[in-house]
Parts: C-alpha cells; sequence; structure tokens
C-alpha cells in the first residue's frame, strides 16, 4: 500500500475504530483494568498474611491474578496507542499498510480476551481460597 492510498484509506479506518472505542467502551475498561491491577498491587504483603500462611493455592492464584492483570492492562495501552496515533505516525509505525494495523488489533484483542478469561478462572481460584480460610470451620482444619 502506497502513501496516497493509505492516506485515503485512513479516514475510513479512523471511523472504524472510532465505532469500535464507543460500541465497546473500551476507554472505560481501560480505566477498569488499570483501576483493579492498582487495588491488586496494593495490598501489601502484611495485608495478605494470613491467606498466604493458610493457602499456598491462594498465593499462587494470586500471583498468577496480578501477572494476568498486568499484561491486560499492557495491551490495552497498546492499543489505546494505536486508536490515538495520528495518520502520520501510524504510517511510519505499520510501514503504511492498514492491514498490518488491523492484524495486530486483532491479535492483541484475541489475546487480551484469553487472558481476560484466564484471569477469572484464576481469580475464582484465589476467591475459594479465601472463602475456605474466612470458613470457621474449614479454617480450624488448616
Amino acid at each position: 500500500m502506497n502513501k496516497e492510498q493509505f492516506s485515503q484509506d485512513y479516514k475510513k479506518f479512523q471511523v472504524k475504530i472510532h465505532k469500535f472505542v464507543v460500541e465497546q467502551n473500551f476507554a472505560d475498561k481501560v480505566k477498569q483494568y488499570t483501576e483493579y491491577f492498582d487495588q491488586m498491587a496494593s495490598l501489601s504483603p502484611d495485608d495478605l498474611k494470613e491467606f498466604i500462611q493458610k493457602s499456598p493455592t491462594f498465593l499462587k492464584a494470586r500471583n498468577q491474578s496480578m501477572e494476568l492483570m498486568e499484561r491486560i492492562v499492557a495491551t490495552h495501552l497498546g492499543l489505546e496507542e494505536i486508536f490515538k496515533m495520528d495518520e502520520e505516525t501510524l504510517g511510519k509505525t505499520y510501514n503504511y499498510d492498514l492491514n498490518k494495523v488491523d492484524e495486530k488489533i486483532a491479535k492483541d484483542l484475541k489475546e487480551s480476551a484469553n487472558m481476560i478469561y484466564q484471569f477469572n478462572i484464576v481469580s475464582e481460584r484465589g476467591r475459594k481460597e479465601v472463602e475456605k480460610i474466612n470458613n470457621p470451620f474449614i479454617n480450624q482444619a488448616l
């Protein structure tokens, strides 16, 4: 694709991106994931001491959750950066090939969806461990 064709197609691309961002509430999701990660990261080991001591499974789930959420945030911020690029920057970054941009966006969205799915599974495992620890009958056995 040459620069001239890229420039013509860029306008359509921007409309498509704008529609996606609005329909998917993308900016809100980026904010939500970032805030969630910040909340998770703000908990110190002392805050979680009881859970960590009583359940290695909890610690493993927490660490996996943190890692996944960090990657989810990074992926979304990377996509947000692409969405905000002006025509010249996007063209230079992707060699004036909107197909490459589409492929990158699709790859990152698919990867992000997979990480969110994994995050939900791992988080549920961690929540179940917290429930066990907080259950007075099970807690006595720990």
